[in-house]
């Protein structure tokens, strides 16, 4: 407690309130020129406050003072607010590693919210590129083109490196509104509980009050019109995809978003007329047939629906009824997302729906990891292949192998290591193998019952053995083929 007080000393001797000075006017240069002093001040005084805040936060000081917590005690003491509060000691703990982001920012070169999302990417090995690419040669990049940056990369990266994998962000949105309309809020949360048939969330909540409110043309006399009016850019080189957002421009979306929509779509294309991606006669027949309402068993959702190709048209789908199904938004999604696997029924125009890992859709387990395993397999064929066909005819393949080598497996028993490849390096006769792929196979042998550590030493014993091609890296099938068939010849 000792050096709270002294910190505690030390701060109040060198932070002494000054005096307020007399308002005066002043022209716009010298405006300027004292806006400048202080926000270099200020960017001192945030640096100052580093150390003094970390220990604060370490020692509990709060408890001293007999309040709840630290938010609290940065509420009364700051202003702040939680979120501010938890931002600030991240900093806070990230400029202990990054030394001349410090002190570019205690020189006032850089602000406080510039920092907050370089601290998200930078590392003290690319410290350097970033701070070169938001603050070099004098020019100060704003928060808004730092954090867009930031968000296209991964902790480690380099600015100049390509976008990361697109990653969805989370945000918070707040709301603010007279007593008498946050109580026609609720009672409209609570009418979507009750067509839902169960609570929803805050983002099913607003997908459906947007979806009232951008589909205005798809009332039972317009069934035949597309909900969705899609304009969005791809990059043909990586895939990318942005979406147009009213005054923001492109934003980058999910490619998964972009098939989702284009399945069922009035598609506007410069210099033409609009075009439906289903003809709206079909389209009327498909919502007939389906009763208005989502297909999935179990679903309720009849407000907002889209018909979507069990079979996508750039793999060879056509508008027959047969290959279409109507969906709500959060069943499309998660066909489209390997979460949820449509098939072709017994009968004309019926299907059958399964989870991801192949057991019939509503069936419950405790273990997830199969699930997931096959979500995961199906996105990353897809992304490799561009067809979604061809993704789910891997899985399944994939499926039917772990099937057959689950039934003639015979129970793992400890073996010497010392002759094993290394998990991630191949023989000098291979190449190297993706980490990635390696995780996912031994997902795929965990969630057939095989331990951690034994999925492990089948794909290790798989990579030293000679069935795996020797001039590229493995797929998933045949990795996870090569990895059951050393279980069995093991033996």
């Amino acid at each position: 407690m000792g050096a709270l007080v002294s910190i505690a000393r030390e701060v109040r001797e060198v932070y002494e309130p000054p005096a307020a000075p007399p308002l005066r006017v002043v022209d716009p240069a010298r405006a300027h020129e004292e806006l400048v002093t202080l926000a270099r001040r200020r960017a001192a005084d945030d640096v100052a406050m580093l150390e003094p805040l970390l220990v604060a936060h370490e020692g509990r000081v709060h408890e001293t003072l007999g309040l709840a917590s630290f938010q609290e005690y940065c509420s009364r003491l700051f202003g702040w607010c939680g979120r501010t509060t938890r931002e600030r000691l991240r900093v806070a703990r990230a400029m202990r590693s990054l030394p001349q982001m410090r002190a570019r920012w205690a020189a006032g070169e850089l602000t406080y919210s510039v920092v907050r999302e370089l601290t998200r990417v930078a590392t003290p090995e690319v410290e350097g590129e970033w701070l070169k690419w938001a603050a070099g040669a004098g020019v100060r990049r704003t928060v808004r083109e730092v954090a867009q940056t930031v968000s296209r990369h991964r902790p480690g990266a380099k600015p100049s490196d390509p976008p990361a994998p697109f990653e969805e962000q989370t945000v918070t949105v707040a709301l603010r509104m007279s007593g008498s309309e946050a109580a026609r809020y609720s009672e409209a949360r609570a009418e979507a509980t009750r067509r839902l048939g169960h609570s929803v969330d805050d983002e099913t909540f607003a997908k459906m009050l947007l979806d009232a409110f951008l589909r205005g043309g798809t009332a039972e006399g317009d069934a035949g019109r597309a909900p969705n009016q899609v304009r969005m850019t791809v990059c043909e080189r990586c895939g990318a995809t942005e979406r147009q957002a009213g005054a923001e421009g492109l934003v980058a979306v999910h490619p998964r978003v972009g098939e989702a929509a284009l399945c069922d779509a009035q598609v506007l294309r410069e210099g033409e007329r609009a075009a439906q991606t289903v003809p709206p006669k079909t389209r009327r027949a498909v919502l007939q047939r389906d009763e208005n309402k989502c297909a999935v068993p179990g679903c309720r959702h009849a407000s907002f629906v889209d018909v979507h190709h069990v079979i996508r048209r750039a793999d060879g789908g056509t508008h027959d009824a047969s290959n279409l199904v109507t969906l709500c938004s959060v069943h499309h999604d998660a066909a489209h997302e390997g979460l949820l696997v449509i098939r072709p029924g017994a009968e004309p125009e019926t299907f059958r729906f399964e989870r991801a890992d192949g057991q019939s859709y509503g069936t419950i387990t405790k273990e997830l990891s199969g699930c997931n395993a096959a979500a995961g397999a199906f996105v990353s064929a897809a992304t490799r292949t561009g067809s979604e066909r061809h993704a789910r005819l891997e899985v399944d393949e994939t499926r039917r192998e772990t099937a057959h080598a689950g039934r003639n497996a015979s129970a793992i028993r400890p073996q010497p290591r010392a002759s094993v490849a290394h998990v991630g390096h191949r023989s000098e006769a291979g190449p190297a193998i993706p980490v990635s792929l390696l995780e996912q196979v031994v997902g795929l042998l965990t969630s057939m019952g095989f331990k951690k550590h034994e999925s492990r030493t089948l794909v290790e014993r798989a990579i030293a053995g000679t069935e795996l091609p020797s001039d590229r890296a493995p797929t998933t099938v045949e990795l996870l083929r090569a990895s059951l068939r050393a279980n069995v010849l093991r033996g």
